[in-house]
């Protein structure tokens, strides 16, 4: 867990202002009333929130739209774009961290991924704690405590806030910019109760262990929860845009008017859009949207578990917030398990 240690509220000022000199900094802010992540450029501006935001920070390490080559198609020269710089992100929440994790090993998996590992290279992430809503489930995923994948965790205290340092980045930070002093037991012992009283306020919970989804999952194919939930689906691909762990992405050619220059860029992409599955010839493989949600439920909880060692549903609940037609995750989880149980 590394060490813990306390700071006080000028302290966290001090590192706050003192990341906002040495990188680009995130975290979130208040957009319309809620907290998003965006820039961050005077310490005003940042809101940390114990409510979780509608979209991740995935887009600061693997961005909506990336450029990856750049042709001179009048001298047949080709150039990489890896665009990486120092930047910290900061207030991302425990179920967060895990997802970030996960794509560490997806783009580390076979062909190392050049821009997203250079890009996570240069990335600090400073943790924080959060209170889940009618949404989230991370407890029933163990995904509501996190230990490594950051580089400082911060659990706000009246004292101020106890520090768990899980780099050795973090803690050069810690003594650079704060005077931070040693967590005493009490402070500890403050910490376990505060895990607790968290672990008592969820009202969202799934209906088996983690290890025992993959297999429920794999006998669910045949559920008539897909055909019902696919009747509603509007395959905006909302679910996809918000989940912090989905990693799909189409690549695409610009070519200039005078045909001298081109870019190849990639773009996200979601296996609940209708093209997604599409191939020469106009074939599609997953026409119908039930198809479709249940290819993305099973990349959740099934598919990718053995490859990656781990669920890629990190229980944020960010699909169930934000589905225009109310497809909850969590809910229909819960059906499927039901089916299991009674067969």
């Amino acid at each position: 867990m590394g060490t813990m240690e306390i700071i006080t509220r000028k302290d966290f000022r001090r590192l706050v202002e003192g990341l906002l000199g040495d990188y680009t900094l995130y975290g979130p802010v208040e957009k319309e009333g809620f907290p998003a992540f965006a820039r961050i450029e005077r310490f005003s501006q940042l809101r940390l929130s114990r409510t979780p935001t509608h979209l991740s920070a995935k887009e600061f390490l693997f961005p909506p739209r990336e450029t990856l080559l750049r042709f001179d198609l009048k001298n047949g020269d080709v150039r990489e774009v890896v665009d990486a710089q120092n930047q910290a992100i900061i207030g991302l929440h425990p179920c967060d961290i895990h997802a970030v994790n996960l794509l560490d090993r997806v783009f580390s998996y076979g062909t190392p991924d050049r821009n997203y590992l250079a890009r996570r290279k240069r990335t600090v992430i400073i943790g924080t704690e959060c209170t889940p809503d009618e949404y989230c489930f991370c407890s029933s995923l163990h995904t509501m405590t996190v230990d490594r994948g950051f580089d400082l965790f911060l659990h706000e205290t009246e004292r101020g806030f106890i520090v768990r340092t899980g780099t050795k980045r973090g803690r050069r930070l810690l003594e650079r910019y704060t005077s931070a002093t040693k967590a005493e037991k009490a402070d500890l012992e403050r910490l376990e109760r505060m895990v607790e009283r968290k672990e008592k306020m969820f009202r969202t919970r799934l209906d088996a262990e983690p290890s025992q989804l993959p297999l429920i999952y794999r006998g669910a194919d045949s559920s008539p929860v897909w055909d019902r939930i696919g009747r509603v689906c509007y395959g905006c691909g909302s679910c996809n845009h918000v989940c912090p762990t989905c990693y799909c992405f189409d690549v695409k050619d610009d070519i200039t008017l005078d045909l001298e220059d081109a870019t190849r860029y990639r773009v996200w992409d979601g296996c609940t859009l209708e093209d997604f599955a599409k191939v020469a010839g106009g074939h599609n493989f997953r026409k119908a949207r039930s198809a479709r949600l249940r290819h993305r439920f099973n990349r959740k909880f099934r598919y990718l578990a053995d490859r990656f060692k781990g669920l890629f549903c990190v229980g944020c609940g960010r699909c169930s917030r934000t589905c225009l037609v109310r497809i909850n995750i969590s809910e229909v989880t819960n059906e499927i398990i039901r089916e299991t149980k009674e067969r």
